[in-house]
This record gives C-alpha cells, structure tokens and sequence, in this order.
C-alpha cells in the first residue's frame, strides 16, 4: 500500500476553481502529468511537488502531509460521574472530547495532572457555564465557546443545567 496519495491535487484544484490546464500552465509542468498526479497513477519528483505546492501557497511540507494516506482510528469512550459532571470521554492520541452534563451550581477546577501542551476548548450546547481561565471570565450559552492553554489555571461553573463539550487538542 502507498503511504502518498497525490490524487489530492485534483481536491485542491478544485477547490481553488482551476482547471487541470491552468494547473499546468502555472506550475509549468504538462497536463499529462497533472492528469497522471491527480489520477494517483504517478508519485511526483520533490521538482514537481515544489512546482505544484507554490500554485496551491503552501510549503512542498504542508502538500506531503495533505497527500500522506490516513487511516481512521477508533476512539477509546468511557463514561464517567465525577464531582456533579457525567457524560462521556472520547479518545484519540494527539485529541480528546469529554461530552458533559452538569446541573447548576456545579464546579469544577482545572488539574494540572491532565493538562500538558494542549488548548482546550469548551462549547455550550444547552445551558450556561461560566469559564474562568486565569482569573478572568467568560459567560457562555449555546453555540459559544472558548478556546485557552489548557495548562492555564481555570475553573468552570454551571450557571444553569448544562451540556457542553470539553474539547483537547496538542498545540503545534
């Protein structure tokens, strides 16, 4: 199995409203060759990818990762009850969800035991819960979030019954 998939050029093009043609033109490169790239039929040569990558402004880096083949990964979920917060922990390696229910007047502080170089953020889908991220406040109701280092000092309080997402990602 191939660890590249090029075909993603005919994504990119696409969604910057070119043809294959002015593809070729600018990266100066033939329309066969774009057509076998695109079509996956081909790896290109890092020339043809430095070519290529400058039409779409991205590094020849950035367009290697796009290409590289992902495969999809199950998450570990676990439910959990703690401290008034119920609700669910969706996780993946570098990214992780707890999904949570909280009835008003719940706190909950941060622990640093969980936290490394990750942002966090929290969306409200029902309710209200004010987030405090380094003694500074923030209200959020439905459809709001909030986006912190997660190693910053922080609390959340439930306002009112709540249903929110606590979402952890690794800071590049």
């Amino acid at each position: 199995m191939n660890k590249f998939d090029f075909s993603i050029i005919r994504t990119l093009r696409k969604k910057r409203g070119i043809t294959a043609e002015e593809l070729a033109r600018r990266a100066n490169l033939t329309r066969a060759t774009v057509a076998k790239i695109e079509g996956g039929d081909s790896n290109p040569t890092i020339e043809t990818i430095e070519a290529l990558s400058s039409v779409f402004q991205l590094t020849s880096s950035e367009l290697i990762r796009l290409a590289e083949v992902v495969h999809c990964e199950m998450a570990i979920t676990k439910t959990f009850a703690a401290d008034g917060f119920k609700g669910h922990h969706i996780w993946f390696p570098s990214f992780e969800v707890y999904c949570i229910r909280a009835d008003a007047g719940i706190r909950k502080e941060s622990d640093p035991e969980f936290h490394e170089n990750t942002a966090e953020i929290c969306l409200v889908l029902s309710g209200e819960v004010k987030v405090t991220v380094r003694g500074q406040s923030h209200v959020l109701g439905p459809g709001m979030a909030l986006r912190f280092k997660a190693l910053y000092e922080h609390h959340f309080d439930v306002l009112q019954k709540a249903e929110f997402l606590l979402i952890h990602h690794n800071v590049v």
